[in-house]
């Protein structure tokens, strides 16, 4: 287009200098011709302004003219530029060497002293500093090297903005700009940079590169310099994205070359007849195809009919359906029986690639494998116990019957799996920390351990853990057995409560030995004293000492008659044949009575009686209900010797009463209530104050045989409170 208005401008040229010779012919003419002077005078100046003005006219073509030609040279330039840059960027290597031409040549053609690129970085999204770059001056290599230092996210610095705008961005004076427009404002300030302009490589809308260039002088924005570099970005995109793809390309065939020639396995290309159209050698020597003149050859004239059959027919169903045929054959080679694999995959349009594999030492191998197998599973479903193995991460890898039918699994729902995905988590991670504590110390490990059965019952287990050794004496695993202990346990078990219960029958008669030895001595000593005092001195004594002395033989007959009572009942107790008999009974009734029995025996003590109500009943037993309340309301008479005032309350509540007895005696120590309700204890602050140790523990029996409950409340020189609740019977 510039060509052709350069032709118009000359021809227009011409034209005007034409006009002039005739204006001056013209005006020569009429000098010659004319008739006054006047006339001659005036034609002259008329054709002067004409002149004059064809000769503005003139010059100012001219100067269009030369401008044009100043365009037409940088367009030419410009072109040459654009052609040469091409031919270099389709010459370079790769990406980097394309920038770095790129970079150079873009300098070069501009003026501009120092060019880099910048590369996104499509994981982390920033843009990180290319290899490739170009400066004029070597000074200038320490702003690149500190450059590297940097990145660019989406919209930061130049850089930045250019990747996330699209489109290039021009900077008068980058010295003058602030640390938010340049974030390398330190570094450019140092250098010298003034003019600074950002490119885009963009290829299919996708941002390949930024470019990014710098000069010493101030330099308000070229419009037409940033097209001409804009349109070499276009190119370098274009031409990259293309370099891109070929080194993709040549990468990928070499790739597949080497992994071609890497398979130790024959390779046949076979059409849709059944022709060899081509093939690779395998690496060993045991091939079922004897030389290499079988190219163009059908499979039926090269290989056996059992082999070719079943390969014939694969090929076909491989082109008809797409899908990988696998098929299995054997064959004798030198006299030895190998196994073949044939693997056929479409590789083309009407043609097939035939993987050909020896798996002869693979199929003996297995056999060995499953053979072994067999001979594991065996010595396992043996052993006496449940038995497993596991490798080093703690999966199952072999198990016996046993544990199976103790899991209640089959055989692939527990090989594979860890005890996570058999116990609960608790479980699972004690069996795993087991586990891991043989693989660290190579120790084996014995325990005892218990589960719960759906049921309910326990069973337990005897467990040994033993660490796996490999050839090299690695670890490699751990195998476990475990016996079901649960009838010894409870043989055990059996064995360690008869003994206890002898134990404590043994502490029983100590006990009662102890304490008969104590409690009869006494009522003994007094019998055996009025006796003799009866024998030698009745016939001196009044009527009346020898009726004290009768009462006392009698009265420790009764006491001795009690304890002989009590001892008898809590054996009773102890034996379960202590018998329980509710009747219907009116308790204020019952209770007032009793505590009038009982505030006649001492003189010292005032037993208060409260109850709620002025009339219960309730359906208890009689008997037991005495027992209770008589050892209770006794023992706080007995162990209050100063006197004192005891509280005794009857409280109803909605299914159940409630008897409250509280005293100001001499308390129980702490350490000593929890057994309180033993047999033959008595606490250890009770002095002299006589006593069997058994009223608690009766009352204790007395109350579990109604389903009650009772509960002390004790401090030493305070005082004891016992809380009995009974459920009321109907």
């Amino acid at each position: 287009m510039m060509i052709v208005d350069r032709d118009q401008s000359l021809n227009q040229q011409h034209k005007l200098v034409k006009q002039c010779n005739l204006v001056d012919a013209q005006s020569q003419a009429d000098l010659h011709h004319s008739h006054p002077i006047t006339t001659i005078h005036s034609s002259i100046n008329s054709n002067n302004k004409i002149l004059e003005q064809r000769i503005v006219e003139l010059e100012k073509a001219n100067k269009q003219l030369q401008a044009e030609n100043i365009d037409l040279r940088r367009a030419e330039e410009e072109v040459l530029f654009l052609q040469r840059m091409t031919q270099a960027i389709g010459e370079a290597t790769d990406f980097q060497s394309a920038l770095e031409i790129a970079l150079r040549k873009v300098c070069d053609f501009t003026g501009w002293i120092f060019g880099e690129a910048w590369i996104p970085n499509p994981k982390t999204r920033i843009l990180e500093y290319s290899p490739a770059g170009y400066s004029v001056s070597p000074e200038l290599e320490q702003f690149r090297t500190l450059s590297q230092q940097f990145t660019f996210s989406l919209g930061d610095g130049i850089p930045g903005r250019v990747w996330q705008s699209k489109h290039p961005e021009w900077i008068q004076d980058v010295s003058d700009a602030s640390p938010v427009v340049c974030q390398r404002y330190q570094l450019v300030k140092e250098v010298g940079f003034k003019a600074g302009v950002g490119i885009p490589i963009i290829n299919r809308n996708e941002v390949l590169a930024i470019l990014v260039f710098f000069m010493f002088e101030a330099y308000e924005e070229d419009q037409r310099l940033v097209e001409i570099i804009s349109t070499v970005a276009i190119q370098l995109g274009s031409l990259i994205q293309h370099k891109q793809a070929e080194e993709a390309l040549r990468s990928s065939v070499a790739t597949n070359r080497a992994l071609i020639n890497a398979l130790p396995d024959l390779l046949l290309r076979i059409n849709k007849e059944g022709y060899f159209v081509n093939f690779k050698a395998a690496k060993n020597e045991s091939l079922i195809i004897p030389d290499s003149n079988f190219v163009g050859k059908h499979l039926c004239e090269v290989l056996s009919s059992d082999i070719a059959l079943p390969a014939m027919a694969c090929v076909e169903k491989a082109l008809a359906t797409g899908e990988t045929q696998v098929f299995e054959s054997q064959a004798y080679v030198d006299n030895l029986l190998r196994y073949y694999e044939f693997r056929i995959v479409v590789s083309a349009e009407n043609e097939v690639m035939a993987i050909v594999r020896d798996v002869t030492e693979t199929k003996l191998f297995l056999e060995l494998l499953q053979q072994q197998e067999r001979q594991l599973k065996a010595i396992l479903n043996n052993i006496p116990g449940s038995a497993w193995l596991k490798d080093s991460e703690s999966r199952y890898i072999a198990v016996n019957e046993p544990l199976l039918k103790l899991f209640n699994k089959k055989l692939e729902d527990v090989v594979g799996k860890t005890d996570y995905d058999l116990f609960p988590p608790d479980l699972a991670q004690k069996c795993i920390n087991d586990d891991r504590e043989v693989l660290s110390t190579g120790q084996r490990k014995y325990f005892e351990e218990f589960s719960t059965n759906p049921d309910g019952s326990e069973v337990w287990f005897e467990t040994i853990k033993t660490p796996i050794y490999n050839e090299n004496n690695e670890i490699i695993g751990t195998t476990g057995i475990a016996y079901d202990i649960t009838e010894r346990k409870r043989i055990e078990r059996d064995t360690f409560n008869a003994l206890k219960k002898e134990r404590e029958l043994s502490e029983l008669k100590s006990r009662f030995v102890t304490m008969t030895s104590h409690e009869f001595r006494t009522p003994l000593a007094t019998i055996l004293s009025s006796a003799e005092l009866l024998e030698h001195y009745s016939h001196k004594w009044s009527d009346e000492k020898k009726l004290s002395h009768i009462h006392k033989i009698q009265s420790a007959v009764n006491h001795m008659t009690s304890l002989l009572n009590d001892v008898l009942l809590i054996g009773k107790a102890e034996a379960g044949k202590l018998e329980f008999n509710p009747q219907p009974l009116e308790l204020i009734q019952f209770c007032s009575s009793l505590v009038e029995e009982l505030q006649i025996s001492t003189a010292k003590h005032q037993i208060i009686f409260q109850a709620q109500e002025q009339k219960l009943s309730a359906c208890l037993d009689e008997k037991l209900l005495r027992h209770i309340l008589t050892n209770l309301l006794s023992n706080a008479i007995k162990y209050s010797p100063q006197g004192g005032v005891i509280h005794f309350d009857l409280i109803f509540q909605k299914d159940e009463v409630i008897f409250v007895i509280q005293d100001e005696g001499i308390g129980i120590p702490k350490s000593e209530q929890n057994q309180l309700f033993n047999s033959f204890h008595r606490a250890s602050n009770v002095g002299i104050i006589s006593g069997t140790g058994l009223g608690l523990a009766i009352v204790k029996k007395s109350v579990e045989l109604h389903g009650g409950k009772i509960v002390v409340d004790s401090e030493v020189n305070v005082g004891t409170t016992f809380t009995v609740t009974l459920p009321l019977h109907n």
